[in-house]
């Protein structure tokens, strides 16, 4: 159980020098404070409803079960995210940007990686950032972990 944790630690460390990388630093940081806020305020499901991004081609939305169907005519795939993880906050931030070129028959749903255990358990997702392809029984097709934007997901995909 002790490298259990030793391995999250350094995982999650890697996560965040990722990120710093990824944004040039802490003046990099800082000067994206103000537009990270206005991108927040259009995320799925950050006023408590159920909101969605949705583009005359695929949609990216909160998780909702009934969904999954739509696998049966095109991909699911679901996007383990936490809040306080900065890689999916920034792959996030990307899926709204490149939110026109989500291909028609995808559907990304975000569930919040701290209160979905179940479907963590189901999945065997051990760490945020983790997205899953499924079925339209919600069976796993292919599942990885990490990527910054919307190709990194339209490669993966099987």
């Amino acid at each position: 159980m002790k490298y259990i944790w030793i391995l999250i630690v350094v995982i999650v460390a890697i996560a965040l020098l990722g990120s710093i990388l990824i944004s040039g630093g802490d003046e990099a940081n800082d000067s994206q404070t103000n537009h990270n806020s206005a991108v927040e305020d259009k995320l799925p499901g950050d006023n408590g409803s159920e909101t969605a991004q949705n583009t005359p081609s695929g949609e990216y939305r909160d998780y909702d079960e009934s969904l999954l169907t739509r696998a049966d005519s095109g991909d699911v795939v679901l996007f383990f995210h936490a809040g306080w993880c900065p890689t999916c906050k920034a792959l996030e931030r990307n899926i709204i940007k490149e939110g026109d070129d989500i291909p028609e028959d995808l559907t990304i749903l975000k569930l919040d990686y701290d209160s979905a255990k179940d479907l963590r358990d189901k999945y065997s997702v051990v760490i945020q950032h983790t997205l899953v392809q499924v079925d339209s029984k919600g069976n796993e097709i292919t599942k990885w972990t990490g990527g910054n934007d919307l190709d990194s997901i339209k490669k993966r995909i099987k």
